[in-house]
């Protein structure tokens, strides 16, 4: 058990003048551990639009156009923690190159700044159709009119 400071002192030696307890150690650890709620740094705000604008490099390697232009991303949820939820859909059930995507999703999003977990909900409904879900740029690109 520790001994408080006075007791510390009186036991430094007869005759001597008293020696000081050495301080508290300090602790190290997170810096928001023990700070108030007030105080606790929160992290940047994520957009919408941030992460739209980074999704638009993720390409598919199929077709050559990113996935925002395909009309794939059919959402983008943030909550209060920055943990961000893309729902998306493939060209096809049967692509194989799902997982592909869906690992370059998640270590771009997870780039960004303040990201928290980045989730990726694939999606079968609606249909992708390129007619309806494409850019006008992806549909010149891919010949649809």
């Amino acid at each position: 058990m520790e001994q408080s400071t006075a007791a510390k002192q009186v036991h430094a030696g007869a005759g001597k003048q008293p020696v000081p307890a050495s301080p508290a150690p300090t602790v190290v650890g997170h810096a928001d551990a023990e700070a108030p709620a007030a105080e606790r740094r929160t992290p940047p705000a994520i957009t919408v639009d941030q992460v739209r604008e980074i999704l638009k490099e993720v390409y598919d390697p199929e077709i050559g156009i990113d996935i925002i232009n395909l009309g794939l991303v059919y959402g983008i949820d943030i909550d209060e923690r920055n943990n961000v939820i893309v729902t998306m859909t493939l060209t096809s059930p049967a692509c194989p190159l799902g997982p592909i995507l869906i690992a370059q999703i998640e270590a771009l999003v997870g780039q960004l700044p303040g990201v928290g977990t980045v989730t990726v909900n694939l999606v079968w409904s609606p249909p992708w159709d390129p007619f309806t879900m494409c850019s006008e740029e992806a549909k010149a690109e891919l010949g649809l009119w």
